[in-house]
């Protein structure tokens, strides 16, 4: 079927600008979403055809992005709507305004400059450990230039997650012989180092080697042996010195040790790896010279005197008083400093002293100072805690920081709305940023009830007792948060969603109106954590899908009506808070009055729908 015409519009939403990429699948094209006015990547995944296999390649095209949409990293496009129309599937995402690496390598005819390909290196660090902590695992597996698009900014996308694994408890690798020539691990193109070998994180830390011994020498490299065989497979990568002697041979032992054939003598994780990308200037023949020559130095001096035991000792302690002095002080700049001098500062502590949960606290209450989570801020946030948030996690306060985190996402981050309208003046947010918030603030949640032991009666730092539960809130939370994955999931499975939508609104009941005899739990938070759950609360009922699966879990219209009036009489209670904390609440609390009446109306469309109440009443049987 030949693919749609410019200018067609898809599913009413989306104009199909002008094509920008082709695949054997698949023709990804330049759109433009006429509600936001925003430009997004639409690929077009075309029918079938004929033949088994042109049907496994959609359904992988397919499967590709369902995996994506459940990512979240800056690097890394989101997929933010799938859409079925002439019999072919549309998969809207991120446009990304860059070009591939291995393109910007061409059209320079000369390497890039070491520091630049450092700076990547670090940038790619960060995804790929993003990728390889989640739960479970992820192995991108196809990682090299062409795969990389380099925006004006400096800043990276990663792209082609294809043949990326997901690392399943009980199940190998992907027994597979895949990825690109050149740039794959041995053992995921070599057939006995796979046999010995199963494909894990460390394949990645390879491909990055590569990938940085390319953009720094110029050279592509490649392989002997054809992909998959018996025959033994030898790759062509030198040291990088001997392409270009000016190169640095601190970062020539960070590409040889990382391109090592054996996955054992590789670095074991990608934050090995950013740790000496960082510090490989101190890697380099001429600083281990210095140091060796300060230490001999500091032997002879030791030899002399006995007394210069004794103050090799008081040096130790004299460090570690340095050390502490440091950090306080940094700490009391931080407290006295604008919001901008403030966060450098508490992240500088935080470089000092990473297992230390003052610096993290600081640094998220200067985020919310100005009453707003600029994608630069979270952006910070994340690098900082990819780099030292498992230090932290272990602490006595972990889970307050993770907490305190969530909060600060599910209520300031500076999320985008879209808006549609009402009669002729009324306006309200559709949710996209209310769930935006939520989906974010979801992994936040999720570590702090982690980092709990309540059977020992620890909460690293949570607050419980008769008056605020803020473990039972976490879970809660987590609950509201998981729902929109869960239910993407069940939808793209063809499971029953009936579980899903009861399990939401058990929760919201227990946030907006409470259960039994437990009072609602927004009783007991922070005015602005009230105010969003309170969005999301009138965000759900409005929306007919929303409320349609409700009714089938059994939620009557007087559940309905009652969950909304005690979430409206919350919002109200709000109204002073709101008006003294204009930029981070009041247009929040704006939105609510208007989302409350739109959830009202719903209400009586929905249920005085004969045909739907029916068949809510069929699926509620047994509730």
């Amino acid at each position: 079927m030949p693919g749609p015409e410019l200018g067609r519009m898809i599913d009413g939403k989306y104009e199909l600008i002008a094509p920008i990429g082709k695949g054997g699948m698949s023709v990804v094209w330049l759109g433009r979403d006429l509600r936001l006015d925003k430009l997004w990547a639409v690929k077009e995944i075309r029918p079938d055809g004929r033949g088994k296999s042109r049907a496994t390649s959609r359904r992988a095209l397919i499967d590709e992005a369902n995996f994506i949409k459940r990512l979240d990293h800056p690097a890394i496009p989101r997929v933010v709507d799938m859409v079925e129309d002439g019999g072919s599937c549309f998969v809207v995402m991120d446009y990304v305004d860059g070009r591939p690496l291995s393109q910007v390598l061409r059209e320079r005819s000369v390497p890039f400059e070491q520091d630049d390909v450092v700076g990547w290196g670090i940038q790619l660090c960060d995804v790929l450990g993003y990728l390889h902590a989640r739960t479970p695992p992820v192995v991108y597996r196809d990682l090299k230039p062409s795969n990389v698009m380099l925006r004006d900014d400096g800043s990276l996308k990663l792209v082609d997650f294809g043949i990326a694994d997901e690392l399943l408890p009980g199940r190998g690798g992907d027994g597979r012989c895949i990825g690109s020539p050149g740039y794959s691990a041995p053992e995921q193109v070599d057939r006995k180092v796979h046999e010995a070998t199963p494909t894990d994180a460390r394949a990645d830390v390879y491909a990055l080697g590569a990938t940085l011994f390319s953009l720094v020498t110029g050279i592509v490299p490649t392989r002997v042996g054809p992909l998959g065989s018996d025959v033994a497979i030898k790759f062509d990568l030198v040291p990088i010195r001997q392409v270009n002697p000016a190169l640095s041979d601190g970062l020539e032992q960070v590409i040889v040790r990382a391109t090592m054939h054996d996955p054992r003598d590789r670095y074991q994780s990608v934050a090995e790896m950013r740790y000496d990308l960082e510090h490989y200037e101190e890697l380099t023949q001429q600083y281990r010279s210095n140091l060796q020559r300060k230490v001999r130095v500091f032997a002879r001096w030791v030899r002399a005197s006995v007394a210069a035991c004794l103050m090799g000792v008081a040096l130790v302690v004299g460090s570690v008083m340095v050390r502490n002095s440091s950090y306080d002080a940094i700490m009391h700049r931080a407290g006295i400093s604008d919001a901008s001098a403030a966060q450098e500062a508490y992240a500088q502590a935080i470089g000092v002293a990473p297992s230390r949960a003052e610096a993290y606290e600081g640094l998220l209450n200067a985020f919310k100072s100005d009453g707003v989570l600029s994608t630069d801020e979270s952006d910070l946030w994340m690098r900082i805690w990819q780099e030292h948030g498992r230090e932290v996690e272990g602490d006595s306060l972990g889970a307050r920081v993770c907490y305190d985190a969530g909060v600060l996402y599910l209520c300031y981050f500076d999320a985008q709305s879209t808006w549609s309208e009402k009669g002729e003046d009324v306006k309200r947010a559709t949710g996209d940023a209310a769930m935006q918030r939520v989906s974010r603030a979801v992994p936040w949640f999720e570590r702090s009830v982690r980092a709990c032991d309540p059977a020992a009666g620890n909460y690293a730092g949570l607050v419980v007792d008769e008056h605020l539960d803020e473990y039972a809130a976490s879970e809660v939370y987590l609950t509201v948060g998981e729902f929109y994955t869960r239910l993407s999931r069940a939808y793209d499975e063809g499971g029953d969603v009936t579980d899903v939508f009861q399990s939401f609104w058990n929760a919201l009941e227990a946030c907006v109106v409470g259960t039994g005899e437990e009072p609602a739990l927004l009783s007991r938070a922070e005015p602005i954590v009230c105010l969003r759950l309170y969005q999301v609360a009138f965000d759900s009922i409005a929306s007919s899908t929303y409320l349609s699966g409700f009714m089938h879990a059994g939620v009557t219209k007087q559940e309905a009506l009652r969950l909304l009036d005690a979430a409206k009489e919350g919002a109200d209670s709000l109204e002073e808070f709101s008006r003294a904390n204009a930029v981070a609440a009041g247009a929040l609390f704006d939105e609510l009055e208007l989302g409350y009446e739109v959830a009202l109306d719903n209400v009586s469309r929905t249920f005085g729908n004969p045909v739907a109440s029916m068949q809510a009443l069929i699926g509620g049987v047994g509730r």
